[in-house]
């Protein structure tokens, strides 16, 4: 079972500390909802997850082999990529070859007598069936359609913005990564591709760590919440429904400690203002 942990992990934005000496794990089949107000540091904590950030203490522990995919709220495209070359980026064999499969088949189709072009498709056809690639194909493919992009040589040039949103989180998902970190994935996204978007994660057998402010979505998938407040990272086990429960729970708990404290300053100040003399040592101690 693959584990991704972090140990004292610190970091300043400024004057700001943003977290301050917290530490966690990530454990594989994980479904982590991030939660807090603007500002405490989610994205910056996906960042610094996800390798795209410094942290200014703190270490990383994960398999050598691990693999992240990251879902950012502002990704950075090629606009002049199709959407399945766009999708097909990233350099493994697989999607290389898926690549150069498609774009062969296009060129064949613009010219069906091309000898030359004949015999690469075959070629191009056996590797696709020694390695399975029409698997990942066909999922991809079905992930575009999912969430709403039916064409798929269109270019990134001649999308809306939504539009290449949903291409971005297509490719993340395809990526199939030991850890799977998505911020704000429902953005962009209408129900029925939430819908099938809160499925796919529930079946994913991976880990998955996210921020969104969709309560409901956030709701469904997690299994784990992460509050972060004030520096401090909180774990709660269960949904969102879990969380609050469990949070009101401990600040109750939490709040009767200090009605405790405060009831016994009330004493001890009351003790003082009655005239105390710190003559001895017990006396000074008390006062301190």
């Amino acid at each position: 079972m693959k584990v991704f942990s972090m140990e004292k992990l610190e970091k300043m934005q400024g004057e700001k500390q943003i977290f301050k000496d917290i530490s966690f794990s990530i454990t594989e089949g994980d479904k982590i909802g991030i939660i807090g107000v603007n500002g405490t540091g989610k994205s910056t904590l996906l960042n610094i997850i996800s390798g795209l950030e410094e942290s200014d203490a703190g270490t990383k522990d994960h398999p050598k082999d691990y693999s992240i995919s990251y879902l950012s709220q502002a990704p950075v495209f090629d606009e002049e990529l199709t959407v399945l070359e766009y999708l097909f980026a990233a350099d493994t064999p697989v999607f290389s070859l898926i690549k150069n499969y498609e774009q062969t088949l296009l060129l064949l189709q613009s010219n069906p007598e091309h000898t030359a072009t004949q015999e690469r498709l075959i070629k191009l056809q056996q590797s696709m069936d020694e390695t399975n690639a029409w698997d990942t194909s066909a999922d991809a493919k079905s992930i575009l359609t999912k969430l709403g992009l039916h064409d798929f040589t269109k270019k990134l040039s001649e999308m809306s913005g939504g539009q290449k949103k949903r291409a971005a989180l297509a490719r993340t998902l395809i990526e199939n990564p030991d850890l799977l970190i998505l911020d704000e994935p429902t953005n962009h996204l209408d129900f029925d591709s939430i819908t099938w978007l809160e499925d796919y994660l529930d079946k994913y057998q991976q880990s998955v760590l996210f921020v969104t402010h969709d309560r409901y979505f956030l709701n469904r998938v997690s299994s784990k919440i992460w509050e972060i407040s004030q520096g401090n990272l909180y774990e709660y086990k269960g949904s969102y429904a879990d969380f609050l429960e469990s949070k009101a729970i401990r600040e109750e708990n939490e709040s009767l400690q200090r009605s405790k404290k405060e009831s016994l300053f009330k004493k001890e100040l009351a003790w003082i203002r009655a005239g105390a003399k710190a003559r001895s040592t017990k006396q000074k101690a008390r006062i301190q």
